[in-house]
């Protein structure tokens, strides 16, 4: 019987938390890796998301409720589960502070409403799926992340499935995932990932200066994985990833109309929005820029 797969109490706590606007598919497309993930699902009104906590397999849902949210969290510590989730969506992601010069990142932000930034108690789940997506394309590390959530993780709340935790990744054979598809370099980072949580734990609620500093202390582990986990799990609002092969050309043909970008240009035009530069990455993502060759 795999870690998590004992029958236990599944017990649920909810709460209305005031957030409005929240555009769902804006707001947490990013925290599912692909249509097919087995750990999540969202609809326009909900989310739901699967992973384990504290030990158990667990789960979230959020939804929509007038002009506020329905927080739900399953599993066997769902009053902390939930403190913890709504302690995220109440952290301030500056969303109504938001004002710049720029008349065309302006009429973006007012043309995509409901874009929120959030902190998520599923940061193990988040840097996991980071490191799956380091230097492939996105439909491949989909299928690796769906293959090792289908055949090491476990049954969750909502009908999902939860991905494997720490204890259990760290015991794979590394020639196992390499036989899954996944290469020697991701497969090694996921590993020492999996066995660093052992003595280093990640806490959603830790400052992200230290969140920072524990995730670049893993080998394979650099500052493209870094900033993206920093961004879209701990919701660091000025979280600017480097490194990364498309999101330079977008940033600099959005903001100067270079169909060339390189790292240092892309900081370059990002520095008059520090502050909100990973709400200026959302956002072009968001209206779909698209570079011409």
């Amino acid at each position: 019987m795999r870690c998590g797969e004992a029958e236990t109490t599944v017990r649920t706590a909810s709460e209305s938390v005031p957030l409005f606007p929240v555009h769902f598919s804006r707001t947490f497309s990013m925290q599912r890796l692909g249509p097919y993930d087995p750990t999540a699902d969202l609809t326009p009104d909900c989310f739901r998301k699967a992973f384990f906590y504290r030990g158990l397999p667990a789960a979230v849902e959020i939804c929509r409720e007038a002009e506020s949210l329905r927080v739900s969290a399953y599993g066997g510590d769902p009053e902390e589960l939930l403190n913890e989730t709504v302690s995220g969506l109440r952290q301030d992601d500056g969303y109504f502070d938001f004002a710049t010069e720029d008349t065309g990142v302006w009429r973006l932000h007012r043309s995509l409403p409901g874009l929120r930034l959030l902190r998520v108690p599923w940061l193990y789940d988040m840097t996991c799926s980071a490191i799956l997506q380091q230097r492939i394309r996105t439909v491949d590390a989909m299928r690796d992340w769906r293959r090792i959530a289908q055949r090491y993780g476990s049954p969750a709340p909502l009908g999902l499935r939860a991905f494997p935790p720490a204890e259990v990744l760290a015991r794979v054979p590394m020639f196992v995932l390499e036989q899954m598809g996944i290469d020697a370099k991701r497969a090694r980072t996921l590993l020492k990932f999996a066995r660093e949580l052992a003595f280093v734990r990640l806490d959603a609620r830790m400052s992200f200066a230290t969140l920072r500093e524990r995730l670049l202390r893993v080998p394979g582990i650099g500052p493209w994985t870094t900033e993206s986990v920093l961004g879209y799990g701990a919701g660091d609002i000025d979280a600017a990833i480097p490194g990364d092969l498309h999101l330079p050309r977008v940033v600099c043909y959005a903001l100067a109309g270079e169909q060339r970008g390189c790292d240092e240009r892309m900081m370059e035009l990002l520095e008059p929005f520090r502050g909100h530069r990973f709400r200026i990455i959302r956002l072009l993502y968001a209206a779909g820029v698209d570079v011409p060759w």
